[in-house]
């Protein structure tokens, strides 16, 4: 996983307090997502979950809970898998953190068929319950405009966490190194 690299200029969404991306969309790393998204090539799950552990946590200060953007359920249940959570569950378990799906998504369009504009808006995200003042991290698996990890971050603050971080396996030149998304009201 040295090979993902360098990691991308990425703008941290508005609501996230750190974000850390192991390569970009355009290179190995977004080879490796869509292998996973598009082949079901699971192989580097294990890897990537490692290598997001690394990149993601600070040693001083590790977090409470480790969670995933959800898909669409019709997403979720034309592949078979949900990515993020994969990702997420080969994470927690190389930090010993505990994974929770903490976030629930309404249903809608996946933000990949959106335009860029549609894709501001965000999907519709709320959170489950969890211990007030819990430290998050969400893993993605690719960042495009921050939107969704913006969305995610303002359900979970909502919820009562005192700090969300994010990590991701790619992100696109498009959106996220240009500037940063918008933020949406609580």
């Amino acid at each position: 996983m040295a090979h993902l690299g360098p990691e991308p200029l990425v703008w941290t969404p508005p609501g996230v307090d750190r974000i850390r991306v192991l390569g970009c969309y355009d290179g190995p790393a977004g080879v490796l997502v869509r292998g996973l998204k598009f082949a079901n090539r699971r192989t580097p799950v294990r890897a990537l979950g490692a290598a997001l552990a690394g990149i993601g946590i600070r040693n001083d200060d590790p977090p409470d809970l480790v969670t995933w953007v959800p898909s669409t359920v019709e997403r979720r249940n034309r592949r078979g898998v949900e990515h993020a959570a994969l990702l997420a569950r080969a994470t927690g378990r190389e930090l010993g953190i505990p994974v929770r799906r903490l976030l629930l998504r309404a249903p809608g369009p996946p933000q990949s068929t959106r335009d860029l504009r549609q894709r501001r808006n965000g999907p519709t995200l709320r959170s489950r319950r969890f211990a007030h003042g819990a430290s998050i991290v969400i893993v993605d698996d690719v960042v495009t405009t921050g939107t969704s990890l913006s969305t995610a971050a303002d359900a979970l603050r909502a919820a009562g966490a005192s700090r969300v971080s994010a990590v991701a396996v790619a992100a696109t030149t498009g959106g996220t190194t240009r500037r940063p998304a918008p933020r949406h009201p609580r």
